[in-house]
């Protein structure tokens, strides 16, 4: 049994260490590209989500490495991801590879414990040593997603202050494949440092006023850096100083009901959306508030082309929050017709209307430093190294 899973940004280590600790051997799909997304529209249903095409390709992908097992995450709800892997499966099949099996990996509750099941059924062989696997897996795993939301963060942080362009990107893939490489808990439990050390060597220049720009959306979109025109590294290089909450273990310690930040933007979203309406629609909404009210300077909205509950978020956002809170948004809806130079010109045009928004507020002197209400702000939230990599910029 050769076990694969579909790309979505930097989880790959998280995800192969997840499948590994069960003892069962991972390929890993290629690096999403646009072969991967032509295989993925071909045998796609037209209008189903991007992220539905893109992952498709990336199976296709794992399948011609060796891989006959796939895992694809599902959820419950409004939102057709709880229908991709049977979906894809067929088309699979269709397509001659009658032998590929596709595991739902069921995220809908995590304390319902079903993607216990998941672990076992990658596994070939079935024995009590399977649930001290488990267990282990589910450690290593959290702890990774966690490095990797720390490697993200850190990122967005950096990157507008670096010297040397490229600095910050060689980095983050030297810092992915170590934490790759660290399988072992006590060397886990000292990642951060290695974090936070790699990232302190760059050289960067302390002088510069970066923007503050928050991305939010769909999080496979904003994830993965083909599907979404790699975002980050434009905005970054822009003089853009990037914030962003969507994270894969974000995700799990909200399935874990940990979530507290989630919570907080549920209950600023409440007046406008009460339910979940699947997507990140809910959260997005209650996010853009959170950073209104933080005084950022701008906010962007990247989403699959035909999501609705993205969509619906969007209307929400620009007939009656942006009215109210007066922050900056752009939205970006991807597919497989997204063209680099149309995006990049909307991304330059946004960055230089910001900062002229910015330069006019403070040639009329009207910023005011808001009071610190007790509401909490990304801030809070940043954790241990986000205040280290935020002090390492203001030092000297």
């Amino acid at each position: 049994m050769i076990v694969s899973f579909p790309n979505m940004g930097y989880s790959w280590p998280a995800f192969k260490t997840l499948i590994e600790c069960m003892g069962v051997k991972v390929v890993l799909p290629d690096p999403t590209n646009r072969e991967a997304v032509k295989i993925g529209v071909k045998y796609s249903p037209e209008f189903v989500c991007f992220p539905f095409k893109v992952t498709l390709g990336d199976f296709v992908s794992a399948i011609k490495k060796g891989a006959d097992t796939l895992v694809m995450a599902i959820d419950c709800g409004p939102c057709r991801f709880g229908f991709y892997h049977a979906v894809q499966e067929r088309i699979l099949h269709d397509m001659g590879y009658k032998n590929i099996r596709v595991i739902p990996l069921d995220q809908a509750d995590l304390l319902e414990f079903k993607w216990v099941k998941t672990l076992f059924d990658v596994t070939p062989t079935k024995n009590l040593f399977l649930y001290t696997k488990a267990v282990k897996a589910v450690q290593y795993f959290i702890k990774k997603t966690k490095y990797i939301e720390d490697i993200s963060t850190a990122e967005g942080l950096i990157r507008c202050y670096e010297r040397n362009k490229g600095d910050t990107t060689r980095v983050v893939k030297e810092l992915l494949i170590k934490l790759d490489k660290t399988n072992k808990i006590n060397e886990l439990r000292k990642f951060k440092s290695v974090i936070t050390n790699d990232f302190k060597k760059i050289d960067i220049d302390r002088s510069r006023d970066p923007l503050k720009v928050a991305l939010s959306g769909e999080i496979h979109i904003t994830l993965e850096s083909h599907d979404n025109l790699d975002i980050r590294r434009k905005l970054g290089e822009m003089g853009v100083q990037l914030y962003q909450n969507l994270s894969v273990y974000d995700w799990v310690i909200h399935k874990f009901h940990l979530n507290f930040h989630r919570k907080w933007l549920e209950y600023l979203a409440r007046p406008y959306m009460p339910m979940d309406i699947g997507g990140e629609a809910v959260w997005v909404i209650g996010e853009y508030i959170d950073r209104a009210r933080s005084g950022f300077d701008g906010f962007i909205h990247a989403y699959p082309f035909t999501c609705m509950p993205e969509i619906s978020a969007r209307t929400i956002l620009t007939n009656t929050l942006y009215k109210k809170y007066n922050l900056p948004i752009i939205f970006f809806s991807f597919d497989e017709h997204a063209a680099e130079s149309g995006f990049r010109t909307r991304l330059e045009a946004f960055v230089d209307l910001i900062q002229g928004r910015r330069k006019q507020k403070r040639q009329k002197k009207e910023i005011k430093l808001e009071k610190k209400s007790k509401e909490p702000s990304y801030e809070v939230h940043g954790g241990s190294l986000y205040n280290s990599i935020f002090q390492f910029i203001q030092a000297g």
